[in-house]
């Protein structure tokens, strides 16, 4: 059985893991440029900056494994950061003090170290499906997958998605016509998808003259347009010559300003900086990126679809498990067990 995985984060690269631990040949395709889909790292000189997840933590048994290969293979880091929490116009430390963790040199690093050797295509979007019924009479049944240029791969005998539901919804959609066999099944599928489970997120990196007069490595936000910031050259193996802020705004900012540009999202983040820590900043560089599926919407419940043993359709990602990198990974664990189990 080969198995087609579509999205090469941190879901897509342990469902890929997992398969490959249990001899199952896989192929893993992704949009991006590298692997690591909001575990994301944007090269400055040589260090790197974090724009999407800015770190993780370990509380089940499974990913707390996980993680002690990663530190003994030297793909990631412990951060000791000094939290605070801003609420109610007021900046406090937190009494927060669970060990988070980083990739080395980047946050690309342990969803490469899982990928290993497994076969990538990057900048290989996926944009159609395509299901023949597997029968006595068809010797080249499964899935086929088509890129942004047509090229067609497969076929594959099962597939794992770990793409958000937005995404899921445009490439299922016309999978079946109505009356076609499997037509139902992708129906209940997407009838169970929350669009709206994943809200847009600016990430805003600040390069300062001088470094903020504080104690604080990272605030989380509770009110007001952002949600988190952190001194990036506080991170182990992140130092940079100048001071590195990264603010993140929250859901409700992110949508308001969606389509704002970099220079106003710049004012925005200091003019954010600023009231929040009291003082003020001269910026000397900026870098911005959009994330349009990233935090999970408080409002909403997802349920995991259900596995469709018959196609052998299964879906991952942190969504389904309200968000983290943890979940993510122990997401596309769940999906490539059940893969295995119907070998």
């Amino acid at each position: 059985m080969t198995v087609a995985v579509i999205g090469a984060g941190m879901a897509g690269a342990a469902a890929a893991n997992t398969l490959t631990m249990a001899g199952l040949p896989v192929e893993v395709f992704d949009k991006g440029r590298s692997p690591g889909g909001r575990m994301s790292s944007k090269r400055s000189g040589d260090r790197y900056l974090d724009l999407g997840a800015q770190y993780f933590t370990a509380r089940s048994a499974p990913f707390q494994q996980q993680l002690e290969h990663w530190l003994a293979e030297g793909v990631v880091n412990c951060w000791q950061a000094k939290c605070y929490k801003f609420e109610f116009g007021q900046l406090a430390s937190s009494e927060d003090l669970t060990p988070r963790f980083i990739g080395k040199p980047s946050m690309q690093a342990p969803v490469r170290s899982l990928l290993g050797n497994t076969p990538l295509r990057l900048n290989c979007r996926i944009s159609r499906l395509r299901y023949q019924q597997i029968s006595p009479a068809t010797t080249a049944g499964g899935w086929y997958l088509f890129d942004q240029h047509n090229s067609q791969f497969g076929p594959y005998q099962a597939v794992i998605l770990t793409l958000p539901p937005v995404q899921l919804q445009t490439l299922l959609a016309t999978l079946f016509q109505p009356g076609e066999s499997g037509y139902a099944d992708i129906h209940q599928l997407l009838l169970q998808l929350q669009p709206q489970i994943l809200l847009p997120c600016w990430a805003v990196n600040l390069q300062l003259t001088e470094p903020i007069q504080t104690r604080a490595d990272a605030v989380f936000v509770k009110e007001g347009n952002v949600s988190w910031l952190a001194r990036q050259n506080s991170k182990p193996g992140r130092p940079t010559a100048a001071e590195n802020w990264l603010v993140h705004f929250s859901p409700q900012c992110s949508v308001l300003h969606l389509h704002a540009r970099p220079s106003e999202l710049a004012a925005l983040a200091k003019a954010e900086l600023e009231m929040i820590f009291e003082q003020s900043v001269s910026v000397t560089d900026v870098l911005t990126h959009r994330w349009l599926y990233a935090q999970i919407n408080p409002a909403l419940t997802q349920r995991k679809p259900d596995y469709h043993q018959r196609l052998k359709l299964s879906v991952a990602g942190d969504w389904l498990m309200g968000g983290r990198v943890e979940n993510a990974y122990l997401s596309g664990v769940a999906a490539a067990n059940e893969v295995i189990a119907d070998v």
